[in-house]
């Protein structure tokens, strides 16, 4: 686990698991992300001392949402992949949907002093969502937007070229102090 701003945490998923994050509030924590569940063991001690408030998904590929089969928290992913959380996976032999997701509701979200606007940023899914933290001028760009100015794929289910271009311009506005990708380092 990785300090990248005050009460704010990142544990970098291996393998095929996305970076999860962690807003921390006394001993509630907001995650962002679940990952695959492959490294649930290290997750676990690290959330020993929290409670899982809720999970906010960036979207609804298996390796951001899968974890969620192994927590008891609540957790959101935009409407539009909700709608398709199967078709999103379909990849994937045996995959099994978590059963405690919902369809996001909501624009922003206040977790303790936190305050994230929820950017609508399709292209690598149909829901595809950043997170931007006001406060700390954090975004958790999931797979829209990595490090070193990569991108999320478009060749899975629901995966859009030209919608990905459309949401990489509106990310180009937003002054952030950190860049919080799905995979890989931050920038």
């Amino acid at each position: 686990m990785e300090k990248i701003a005050k009460d704010v945490f990142a544990v970098y998923g291996a393998d095929f698991c996305s970076n999860i994050y962690l807003l921390v509030d006394g001993r509630k924590v907001l995650l962002i992300d679940a990952g695959s569940g492959t490294s649930m063991a290290e997750l676990d001690e690290v959330l020993l001392p929290y409670l899982v408030e809720k999970v906010l998904l960036t979207h609804g590929h298996a390796d951001h949402i899968n974890g969620m089969n192994y927590l008891s928290a609540d957790a959101f992913v935009h409407k539009a992949d909700f709608a398709m959380l199967r078709e999103l996976n379909s990849f994937m032999p045996n995959y099994r949907p978590p059963n405690n997701v919902d369809a996001m509701g909501f624009g922003e979200y206040k977790f303790g002093k936190f305050e994230l606007e929820i950017i609508h940023t399709p292209g690598h899914t149909p829901g595809s969502v950043c997170f931007y933290e006001r406060g700390s001028r954090l975004l958790f760009s999931g797979d829209t937007l990595f490090a070193g100015g990569d991108v999320g794929r478009t060749d899975l289910p629901g995966g859009n070229q030209k919608k990905l271009l459309e949401s990489l311009r509106l990310l180009t506005g937003i002054k952030r102090s950190k860049l919080c990708p799905g995979h890989g380092p931050l920038e």
